[in-house]
């Protein structure tokens, strides 16, 4: 009978059984739906009394476990873990673990947990062992389960407790280094920072035989930490995950004012996003509301540079609200943020360089530098230039920045060429310097040409075999700097004795060389500026020589002309 009725069925199955003194008879039940049974007997017309019959219950087949987990103990103990099977009726259960380090064929241990839902296992490091559970009844006639989904465990040579933990900056928390060998000895451990800074032995000592703990305060910049506490760097570490960290975030809005990079500074190998909020408000008003808790503004998309080495994300167009901006780290923990930075795109401004850089050289010793200022931002703009000597490769000096497109400095010389640069920046000081102008030379602001030329001797000597001479002028020292003009170099003029002309440009150099072909020659060299050449120069007329011994070496500067001389300068 499977309910509460008493008005029982009766089978029609009659079972008839002979005997003297006693009888036995066999009745068939459904076991699968029958749980009791009244039975009737008649013995010669005779009604016994009603006997009920309790069947008991058939034995039932559990699942197997699941959802297998493990935990090392800060006194190097591992606990592996399971959950009993989603169909239990509720009976106690006991179980059976196996494991092997061996994949053909494994060689199983066996280790019994009763009713507790994890067993301690004693594993070696560096293998790899599967691990299966299974379950049975505490009834009298049990049924194993299945053994469950195979579980695996690799331990390295060390583990750490935990592996990865949240701090906030400058706090301090515990590590656990559990030395998995059991010859291992943990006075011998030696703590490291982000893989390559030792740390304050003091800040660490042995729990027991195999395992080492350390108080170490959680860095006050970047996202994370890496520690651990052998010598040989391997793969296992404790992770100290930094919440709220500073990281370095710099914006610049460029001089177009529509574009602003932002870019940060980070020594972590994982890959960060950058994650943005914009609200119409000043950022002053935005930090104030989410102090106090508000959710403000609306949430940018997110950027995830691809590679490692590209650390910036830009925004495009650009609103003229306040940007708040911070990097996120996924971990198993949940997401990880740095302090964020409050930016406001107009007060990070990196003006373009101002263009149409003019330096020159004043009579009276000045340098007057003009220049055309970018025409953002509307504000207003101060700069600064920068100047060296082209003789003086890279020594800057710097003059103070001024809000006029013009300066002045004071210069030694004034036949010097010098190197100018200009930049600008926001005048009332926020924002970034622009990238400075293109370097531009100066020019000397003479009043006239050079009055004369330089004065100089000849030296001659003669090839017999070709009847052609090499001619070298040896110049006097010449000032570059007169006092109403500069000079910039000399002007060689050759002409032929059939009046051909030949003008060779030169630097103030101390001597020049051409080649003579032994027919009358004339030479006049003169002093030239951007403002024109000398007209008083020194002439030189070279002829055939006589039969006469030759002269070396003749003064260029001649009043008359001796028989035989070879050198004829006049005024």
């Amino acid at each position: 009978s499977q309910g509460n009725s008493t008005n029982y069925p009766t089978s029609d199955h009659q079972v008839v059984c002979d005997a003297e003194d006693s009888l036995m008879c066999s009745i068939h039940l459904n076991s699968s739906r029958t749980f009791s049974v009244l039975v009737t007997v008649n013995i010669s017309n005779v009604m016994a009394s009603t006997v009920l019959l309790r069947i008991p219950a058939r034995p039932v087949k559990p699942s197997p476990p699941v959802i297998l987990s493990h935990i090392q103990t800060v006194e190097a103990e591992l606990i592996l873990s399971w959950k009993e099977p989603s169909d239990f009726s509720g009976n106690l259960l006991r179980y059976e673990v196996r494991y092997s380090s061996q994949n053909t064929p494994p060689y199983w241990q066996v280790v019994s947990a009763l009713e507790k839902l994890n067993v301690s296992l004693d594993l070696e490091p560096l293998l790899k062992y599967t691990i299966q559970v299974r379950c049975t009844t505490q009834s009298q006639s049990p049924l194993w389960s299945d053994w469950s989904k195979p579980y695996y465990i690799y331990l390295h040579n060390v583990s750490y407790i935990p592996q990865e933990v949240v701090a906030r900056p400058g706090e301090n928390v515990t590590v656990y280094c559990v030395l998995n060998g059991h010859s291992a000895n943990a006075s011998m451990a030696m703590w490291s920072l982000n893989r390559m800074v030792p740390l304050d032995p003091s800040l660490y000592h042995p729990v027991n035989q195999r395992v080492s703990q350390i108080t170490f305060m959680a860095s006050k910049t970047g996202m994370y930490d890496l520690l651990r506490c052998t010598q040989e760097w391997s793969i296992p570490y404790s992770r100290i995950n930094v919440e709220g960290g500073f990281i370095n975030i710099t914006c610049v809005t460029n001089g177009d004012i529509d574009t602003m990079n932002c870019r940060w500074e980070n020594e972590e190998w994982a890959i960060l996003k950058f994650r943005s909020k914009s609200a119409e408000m000043s950022c002053d008003e935005m930090e104030e509301r989410e102090r106090d808790g508000e959710d403000v503004g609306e949430v940018g998309p997110e950027c995830s540079p691809n590679k490692y080495k590209e650390k910036v994300c830009t925004f495009h167009p650009l609103k003229m609200n306040c940007y708040k901006v911070w990097l996120e780290l996924p971990s198993h923990l949940g997401l990880i943020r740095c302090k964020p930075v409050y930016v406001s795109p107009i007060n990070h401004v990196k003006p373009n360089p101002p263009t149409n850089v003019t330096p020159v050289s004043l009579s009276s010793g000045i340098l007057r530098v003009t220049w055309n200022p970018p025409l953002l931002p509307t504000e207003g703009l101060q700069c600064q230039f920068r100047y060296h000597t082209l003789s003086v490769i890279e020594k800057w000096k710097f003059e103070e920045s001024v809000r006029v497109p013009w300066a002045e400095v004071e210069i030694p010389d004034m036949c010097q060429v010098y190197v100018v640069q200009v930049r600008c920046k926001h005048t009332s000081g926020i924002g970034y310097w622009s990238e400075w102008s293109d370097s531009i030379h100066s020019t000397p602001q003479g009043s006239r040409a050079p009055e004369r030329g330089p004065d100089f001797w000849r030296m001659r000597q003669d090839d017999p075999h070709r009847s052609q001479s090499n001619i070298t002028l040896l110049f006097e020292s010449f000032p570059a700097n007169w006092n109403s003009y500069c000079v910039d170099g000399f002007i060689v003029q050759h002409q032929a004795s059939n009046g051909s002309v030949l003008r060779r440009q030169i630097d103030m150099v101390s001597s020049y060389s051409f080649e003579w072909n032994q027919e009358l020659h004339f030479v006049t060299v003169e002093a030239y500026n951007s403002l024109g050449s000398s007209v008083n120069n020194v002439n030189m007329t070279l002829e055939k020589e006589p039969k006469r011994k030759k002269e070396g070496l003749k003064r260029a500067f001649q009043q008359s002309l001796r028989e035989g001389n070879l050198l004829s300068a006049q005024h």
